[in-house]
């Protein structure tokens, strides 16, 4: 209807509607503009709840969105800051952490650019530089149409039950369960208990100690 910026957000969800991830999102609109001929005259704002770091927010920037906004890891910032977490002081205001984060992200984007010998966000915007491991068909033909997945994988219905499953922990029928929780870790890339599985975790450190000692 004529608009040219368009903003993705996953906002609007309540405990009926859950958000689809955003790339997932961004990925669909980008391509659709693409087919309908639309898209260079139209610009991608991504409000994001699940983008995080900097591998994120570099992947929402190579399938299309022109800026995004990591209301999450903001509002995470200020409970930071309120509670004085993680080493900071009374003297640090919330605009200065969040300015860091800011800048990190920025600098970590940079980095992740000049590997692939791009020296402009422009250049990089839309470009998908990456490859894909995990993904079916059906979902790299909707939202990340031409990318290179040598190996497949899951399809649209595993991805939506893992929304689900998240959505169903946020809304839970139990609200005293979670009532003592705060964020998840996740546990990535360090071990955390309840979090993802690890090859190295202390089990496995436990007893391999144990048969040194033991012979």
């Amino acid at each position: 209807n004529g608009a040219n910026i368009l903003v993705i957000s996953d906002k609007e969800f309540d405990k009926d509607k859950a958000p689809i991830p955003s790339l997932l999102a961004t990925g669909a609109v980008h391509h659709h503009l693409i087919r309908e001929k639309t898209r260079t005259r139209t610009g991608l704002i991504v409000e994001s709840g699940d983008a995080r770091e900097v591998h994120h927010v570099a992947l929402l920037l190579g399938y299309g969105a022109s800026a995004v906004c990591p209301y999450v890891a903001f509002d995470s910032i200020d409970e930071f800051v309120k509670n004085e977490y993680f080493g900071l002081s009374k003297e640090m205001t919330s605009e200065e952490v969040r300015n860091s984060y800011i800048e990190a992200c920025d600098k970590g984007i940079l980095k992740v650019m000049s590997k692939m010998g791009i020296s402009t966000v422009a250049s990089y915007c839309g470009a998908q530089i990456f490859e894909i491991v995990g993904l079916g068909d059906e979902v790299i033909n909707k939202c990340f149409t031409g990318t290179i997945s040598r190996l497949g994988g899951v399809e649209i219905e595993v991805l939506a039950e893992e929304v689900k499953l998240r959505h169903d922990l946020a809304f839970s029928q139990n609200p005293g369960e979670q009532a003592h929780r705060t964020l998840e870790y996740g546990g990535e890339y360090q071990w955390r208990r309840e979090g993802e599985v690890h090859l190295f975790n202390p089990e496995t450190v436990f007893r391999l100690q144990h048969s040194t000692r033991e012979g």
